[in-house]
Parts: structure tokens; sequence; C-alpha cells
């Protein structure tokens, strides 16, 4: 199962709470829903209202994660001895498009 983060908006004036669930600071300007997997596997959903700042860092948390991913298919290609070559060039694709 893929991680996913799910942004939409929300009627202020019926739906949101006065502060951000993610920081408790700032008032919130979107809906989140954030999908992910435990430990066991089992699909993992946190939902809820954030700031700008924090849609940011939810952001940056899954880059994150996939990264890791990425790392580790990554090693194991070369631990089968596997011709990585293909697999490098695409993450570099990846993360030039990330980084612009």
């Amino acid at each position: 199962m893929n991680s996913s983060i799910h942004f939409t908006t929300f009627d202020p004036l019926r739906d949101a709470p006065e502060m951000c669930n993610v920081c408790t600071q700032i008032a919130p300007v979107l809906r989140y829903e954030f999908v992910t997997v435990d430990e066991s596997g089992e699909p993992y959903i946190i939902k809820g209202f954030c700031c700008e700042p924090c849609a940011t860092r939810l952001l940056k948390i899954l880059e994150c994660s996939e990264s890791r991913e990425w790392a580790e298919e990554e090693a194991a290609l070369a631990a089968a001895d596997q011709d990585t070559t293909e697999f490098r060039k695409r993450l570099e694709a990846l993360r030039a498009v990330l980084i612009s």
C-alpha cells in the first residue's frame, strides 16, 4: 500500500476547530487525511484540520517516508547483485522534480 495525503477545503463556519489539529496554535486552512501503514502492515488513517505550515510539514513527512522506501528498494536490488543503473536514473529524475 502506498502512503498518501489528501487536502481539501472546508466550511469554516460549520466544520472546523478553531486551532490546527497538528500544532494547536494557528487557525486551520485545510482538512487533511493522511493514509499510511502501521507496523503490522494494516492501513492507518489520520484525519484532521491543519494550517499551512503543518500542511507543508505533513508533505515533508510523506516525502521522507518515500525516500526511505526508495533507499531500501535500491539496497535490496544491490544486495541481489542486480543492476541499479535504471533505478538510479529514475530516482534522480524524481528528485530533480521534487527539488524544482
